[in-house]
């Protein structure tokens, strides 16, 4: 039952996002929306702060979860289930509202505090998915962690359009150098980390217009 109205409570808050009234919303609002008692949530939560952090940890672990399931119920090689996490992760949805609130300037600890729950636990799975590539001879590498880290913290942050808005060019080159550097660190053949850049057309039709793609093709 605890953890049924917990539930309620974080799934009341995401409407209320949906809706673009969470950040408005007290306490005393999402008790009424969610047909519980105010001191309820108190019981759970010490504020509206601590359910918005517990909410944005929420929504990420599903993105984990959702990778990790993909990968344990794939039977291919490294290369192909490497490809197949970063398809899910690339394609995972996470509500715009939420993101917008977890760029604000104010929220910056919670944002760290998710960045680090993503980079933290899919790093692990990736690197299982290098020591396998190690195992059946696509890789040599002597830090399957170290290289995980490297990958996540490239898609965690870096290619993070609310912290670096770049267009789709920029976005493109970065991938690229990145798949030069994991095939040339892994040993890998040419070409095989080519998956990374192959599905950046939504991307790009996303930012076509922003400033920096703008700036970018008075030089091109």
């Amino acid at each position: 039952m605890g953890k049924d109205k917990k539930g309620l409570i974080l799934d009341t808050l995401r409407e209320l996002f949906k809706e673009g009234k969470a950040g408005t919303a007290s306490v005393s609002d999402i008790a009424a929306r969610a047909g519980i008692a105010k001191g309820l949530i108190y019981y759970y939560f010490r504020s509206k702060e601590e359910i918005m952090d517990a909410l944005v940890l929420r929504e990420y672990e599903d993105v984990i979860n959702a990778c990790d399931d993909v990968v344990e119920q794939s039977g291919g090689n490294a290369l192909e289930r490497l490809a197949l996490l970063m398809k899910t992760y690339r394609g995972s949805y996470v509500d715009s509202s939420l993101d917008e609130y977890l760029h604000m300037p104010q929220n910056a600890a919670i944002h760290q505090k998710s960045l680090a729950q993503i980079l933290t636990a899919l790093s692990e799975i990736i690197s299982r998915i290098i020591r396998q590539g190690i195992t059946e001879g696509l890789f040599a590498c002597d830090h399957p962690q170290e290289y995980a880290e490297i990958i996540m913290s490239v898609f965690a942050f870096l290619l993070d359009p609310g912290v670096f808005p770049w267009c789709g060019e920029q976005y493109m080159l970065k991938l690229k150098a990145l798949a030069d550097m994991l095939e040339k660190g892994l040993c890998a053949d040419k070409g095989s980390f080519g998956f990374l850049y192959g599905a950046e057309d939504s991307f790009r039709r996303h930012n076509e217009n922003s400033p920096a793609c703008r700036n970018s093709r008075r030089y091109t």
